[in-house]
């Protein structure tokens, strides 16, 4: 079992038992406390506690700096999405200028943004956001 799929049983394994304060001690041991790994982490854990606003919006925040990562981009796009926020997908369309050459969450980002806008999508964009969005 790799590291990866040990701790996403152990994660699991808290979001069943509903123990977010047990999560967040184990997540600061497995990600260590002030990374951006684990803003990620806490951001999800802050959606799994129904904190969903909260949550988005705090991720918004870090991608209007410096310090974030593909899977922010790809939570403000899910979260989006499922909140129907017009308000980040039009940030991410129009104010946001990913630091990373991937391009996959980008796709996503704006699939977001034409889907919550009644647009029509290109195939490379729903691609992406089947692969990244949904389960």
């Amino acid at each position: 079992m790799s590291e990866s799929d040990r701790i996403f049983g152990i994660k699991k394994k808290f979001l069943r038992e509903k123990d977010y304060n047990g999560l967040r001690e184990f997540l600061d041991e497995a990600y260590g406390v002030g990374t951006v790994r684990r803003h990620v982490a806490e951001c999800q854990v802050m959606w799994e506690e129904g904190r969903r606003d909260e949550a988005i919006d705090e991720i918004v925040y870090k991608l209007r700096g410096d310090s974030y990562s593909v899977m922010h981009i790809i939570l403000a796009s899910e979260y989006a999405l499922k909140l129907r926020r017009l308000d980040v997908a039009d940030f991410l369309e129009f104010s946001f200028k990913s630091k990373f050459l991937e391009k996959s969450s980008i796709l996503a980002a704006k699939f977001v943004y034409r889907e919550l806008n009644g647009i029509e999508s290109s195939e490379d964009m729903k691609d992406a956001a089947r692969t990244l969005l949904m389960p």
